[in-house]
This record gives C-alpha cells, sequence and structure tokens, in this order.
C-alpha cells in the first residue's frame, strides 16, 4: 500500500511535466488561435501622435481614392468611439492622408472631433503599402493592431475595450 501511495504522489508531480514536453514538442499551442479580431503588425511602427494626455488612438490611413466604403469606415470609427461608453474619452481618432489629394477629403468636415495628422509623407507611404488601413495606436505611439478595410466594427470594439481594460492608462 505504501510504494502505490508514493507512485501516485511521483505521477502527480511528474505527469504536468509530460503533458508541458508533449505540447511543446508537437507545437499543440499554436493551433489554438488567438481571441484578437486584428492582426499584429510584423514590424514595430511608432508614430508621434503629440498625445500629451496619453490617450489610446484609431488611425485610419485614408488612401489616394477615398470611395464610400472608406467614408463609411470614418463613420464605424467614430460609432465604435460613442459605444466605448465611459472609456470614450480615453480614445482619440486620428486620420492620416495624402496632403497632395486634400481636396478629396472634404467629407472629413463633418467629423470635427477627428484629428487630422499632418506627417511626414514617408510615414503614409509606409503605413497606405500595407493591407490595412485602420489601426490601434497605444498611448506611447506604437502601432499595436492593424485592420483591413472591411473589418468587422465588433471585433475592433470587442479588442478595444479587452485593451482598456488591462490598460492602466
Amino acid at each position: 500500500m505504501g510504494k502505490v501511495k508514493l507512485i501516485l504522489i511521483l505521477l502527480v508531480f511528474i505527469t504536468p511535466f509530460i503533458f508541458a514536453q508533449y505540447f511543446y514538442m508537437n507545437n499543440a499551442t499554436h493551433s489554438r488561435g488567438t481571441t484578437n479580431h486584428g492582426k499584429f503588425l510584423d514590424e514595430e511602427i511608432n508614430i508621434n501622435l503629440n498625445n500629451q494626455d496619453e490617450h489610446w488612438a484609431l488611425l485610419q490611413v485614408l488612401p489616394i481614392e477615398c470611395d464610400l466604403k472608406c467614408q463609411d469606415n470614418t463613420y464605424m470609427l467614430r460609432q465604435v468611439n460613442t459605444l466605448l461608453g465611459k472609456n470614450m474619452d480615453r480614445v482619440q481618432r486620428y486620420i492620416l492622408f495624402n496632403r497632395s489629394y486634400e481636396n478629396q477629403y472634404q467629407y472629413l468636415n463633418n467629423y470635427p472631433k477627428v484629428i487630422v495628422l499632418d506627417k511626414p509623407e514617408t510615414l503614409y507611404n509606409k503605413l497606405s503599402k500595407m493591407d490595412d488601413g485602420i489601426f490601434i495606436v497605444d498611448p506611447f505611439g506604437k502601432i499595436i493592431l492593424g485592420y483591413n478595410q472591411n473589418f468587422e466594427a465588433k471585433g475592433l470594439l470587442k479588442d478595444l475595450k479587452k485593451l482598456l481594460k488591462y490598460s492602466k492608462i
């Protein structure tokens, strides 16, 4: 009876290591996926938002020709910000577009709380070449998640709420 108890006690302590080794060797953790709806960027991109109050940011990079879908995305970002409720003051909305085509973006006059970034062409060129056109930026200016033009507002809202929940800023 004493040997059986000893073996059971040893199994209790050894079994987790056996499972950990199995999962490590078979890459079993990669098949589970993530809970975020946006995609993490492959490279680190920092932008200076002149953000003294340390707000989170929703950044939309407008293509040269902003069609109806692009304009709808601007509207959806405003709705997402409104749906944050008490946390809506922790998030600011930014727009980045090519200054050479400024006359095509007259619809932005309907969005007075959107901040138009006055950034160099290099940042615009870098971000506009990506598949994503909408980004979540942390309070320190680092782009965290990217969303394509056909994003789902519910997914963006969930990601933003989760980030705000765990953020101390």
